[in-house]
């Protein structure tokens, strides 16, 4: 059951006995800690601070609202008495959205299927009133900045739990598709402005608010269409183009992207799209005839990610620039000067991290910035007239800790592809070093250089870690991304190795002393890398790591696209086939309720070592999923407690951080 109210009397957080000092080894606990402060956010108007503050190290956020006036002074103080506060945010000058979890279920109902059920509520800055609850599928599509008191929904009405069966006289494609609507913030009316088709999805809006942009999908044909409405008071569409959704080795079918519209012409558009190039790249599309008709910006190395729009949150935005990721870290390709301007104004400010313009208003008189890189794990800055102030840092306990020297290097795989990593070198000792691979989830997705505790707890014990940008990892062009396709535990994990040979040629890595360390599908690589011969690997740990492609292939194909997509590209060599093949150490973990790779995925290679006799250590956490806000401080200590110990004791890697310990062993 879920229930809201205004937290009582609540203190004002937690407290760790002393910081962590550069040259010291920082305690496991201090990396276990949730993020002290997160989540804030600059107020429409410029007169208020809401954030989230940790009360206990093991989770207990309550939401905070200071006057900007009055930094110092008294907050306000929002809390919920049985359920997780994730995330809040502004919704109009006078109120906020804030957003729930809570575990409603002991076991996972299949795949994707968790055990947390979440809520949202909208409530007034001051509290008055209490929180108002809105329906699950509440989907803030657009905040209107010249109409303060209202915002642009979508929403059916319906909540996670209701039985889609017992919809009443709604439609399914009211439940899959929900309408426009214009809600009142305050009073909670709505009124519908657009009645989405069963045909659309993917829908764009224009600077008013007006759904103007829509993909459709002919499951028939594989073919995605887009459509456009040139008249924002006429209900029809006109088709601009269509492309292949199985044809993805041709650069010019493979889609666009909307991201703007162009204020002085509504009849073009700012898209991302390959345009018969490797990489995506940022162009003006005339939405008459879907023709590009200008190439704003593309690089022949790396994709173009996102849009840049303008920080200003008290008037309607424009679109100011692209993002993408080049060495490793977020950079930015502005197209407005002024944007550009206050960007290198805050670089200057801060020249040891990495920047981030939250928001502004008052012609950015009044500015939220974020900070972050490997040495600070993230601070907040309000700044007014050019004076900055800490609002907080994500993990004071951190401050000055020892958290290793972070670069970004390039090496060739044995098939001549250029594969970019991380490399965080450790602050102690000389190379050669012991080297921990880490390759990340997804495994198609985009991983740039920030703080991870991961990486920080590793190299605070004396490791260096590689990250590897293995093929298959968005953000490097089409090529690099298709070359994964049937490669799972084949070329993919050729890269990871190759990568460990390289570092070995430069002197930087201790061939003796060599393991690696994954989640999700970097449990899946950390799986194969102990089935691979010959072993190049003292041991593995594998974390909610997939060992058998053939059953993830049927619990992601949910559709007969999906199917045909997933089946080409999650295919290539299951590691529990192999193994009788073992013949290093491996420590696996996952998470009880695991939605996302379920336990099963575990339970099969352990079935298939101890029909083997391949020793092996299991270690679950207790009620985690597969996301790390699921891991509470007892979860994330054990997991960093097994991980240092397995490395030290098992893979014969300790160090002078990270000596030999008693409790560690395999089964």
């Amino acid at each position: 059951m879920f229930r809201f109210g205004l937290a009582g009397a609540l203190a004002l957080g937690f407290s760790i006995s002393a910081d962590a000092r550069q040259g010291e080894v920082v305690p496991l606990e201090y990396f276990a800690t949730y993020s002290a402060v997160s989540n804030v956010a600059l107020s429409p108007d410029g007169e208020y601070l809401a954030l989230r503050r940790l009360t206990a190290r093991d989770g207990n956020y309550i939401v905070e609202v200071r006057r900007t006036d009055n930094l110092a002074g008294d907050p306000v103080r929002l809390g919920a008495e049985r359920m997780d506060i994730l995330n809040v945010s502004w919704i109009s000058p006078e109120y906020l959205l804030v957003n729930f979890r809570q575990q409603i279920r002991d076991r996972i109902e299949g795949v994707n299927q968790g055990v947390y059920g979440f809520r949202q509520a909208i409530v007034h800055h001051s509290g008055r009133g209490g929180f108002r609850r809105v329906s699950d599928d509440f989907d803030i599509v657009r905040r209107v900045a010249e109409d303060p008191d209202h915002i642009i929904i979508r929403t059916a009405g319906l909540d996670s739990d209701d039985d889609i069966e017992d919809i009443g006289s709604r439609s399914i494609n009211s439940v899959t598709n929900p309408d426009f609507y214009r809600y009142n913030v305050e009073t909670g009316r709505q009124q519908r402005i657009l009645r989405a088709s069963e045909r659309f999805f993917n829908y764009e809006l224009d600077q008013n608010g007006n759904p103007r942009f829509a993909s459709s999908l002919d499951t028939g044909s594989e073919t995605v269409s887009y459509f456009w409405r040139p008249d924002p008071d006429d209900t029809r569409w006109r088709e601009v183009m269509s492309w292949s959704l199985t044809e993805y080795d041709r650069y010019g079918q493979s889609g666009v992207s909307v991201v703007g519209f162009d204020p002085d012409d509504s009849s073009r558009a700012y898209v991302l799209a390959h345009n018969g190039e490797n990489t995506i790249g940022a162009h003006i599309m005339d939405l008459r005839t879907g023709n590009i008709v200008r190439t704003i910006y593309q690089r022949e190395d790396v994709d173009i990610l996102g849009p840049i729009f303008e920080p200003d949150i008290d008037r309607e935005a424009e679109l100011a620039g692209f993002s993408f990721y080049a060495d490793g870290q977020l950079q930015r390709a502005f197209i407005d000067e002024r944007t550009a301007s206050i960007q290198n104004m805050v670089d200057a400010a801060f020249p040891d991290t990495r920047n981030t313009v939250y928001s502004c208003v008052n012609n950015c008189s009044q500015m939220l910035v974020f900070s972050q890189s490997s040495q600070e794990p993230g601070v907040y800055y309000y700044i007014e007239n050019g004076q900055p102030v800490v609002i907080g840092r994500q993990y004071p306990q951190l401050l000055d800790a020892a958290l290793g020297r972070e670069t970004f290097i390039n090496y060739t795989s044995r098939d001549g592809r250029n594969i970019p990593a991380i490399l965080t070198l450790p602050p102690f000792g000389e190379a050669p070093y012991p080297l921990v691979v880490v390759p990340h989830g997804g495994p198609w997705v985009a991983e740039n250089r920030a703080y991870d505790e991961w990486v920080s707890v590793l190299a605070n014990r004396g490791y260096m870690v590689m990250q590897p940008q293995y093929r298959g990892s968005e953000g490097y062009g089409l090529d690099h991304w298709l070359s994964s396709w049937g490669q799972w535990g084949i070329t993919m994990s050729d890269d990871k190795d190759d990568g460990v040979r390289y570092l070995i040629d430069q002197g930087l890595a201790d061939p003796d002393e060599i393991a690696m360390f994954g989640w999700s599908y970097g449990g899946y690589a950390a799986f194969a890398a102990a089935v691979r011969q010959p072993p190049v690997y003292n041991c593995v740990i594998a974390g909610a790591g997939v060992s058998d492609l053939d059953v993830i292939q049927r619990d992601f194909g949910n559709s007969p696209i999906q199917r045909e997509l997933i089946a080409e590209g999650y295919a290539g060599m299951s590691p529990n086939e192999f193994a009788e093949d073992i013949r290093i150490p491996i420590l696996i973990i996952h998470g009880e309720v695991d939605q996302r790779v379920p336990q099963y995925q575990s339970q099969f290679m352990i079935r298939a070592m101890q029909r083997n006799s391949i020793p092996h250590r299991y270690v679950e956490l207790p009620d985690a999923d597969h996301f790390s806000n699921t891991l509470n401080f007892d979860n994330q200590l054990t997991l960093f407690r097994e991980l240092t110990g397995w490395l030290a004791n098992e893979c014969g890697m300790a160090t002078d951080q990270n000596p030999p310990r008693q409790g560690s062993g395999q089964n």
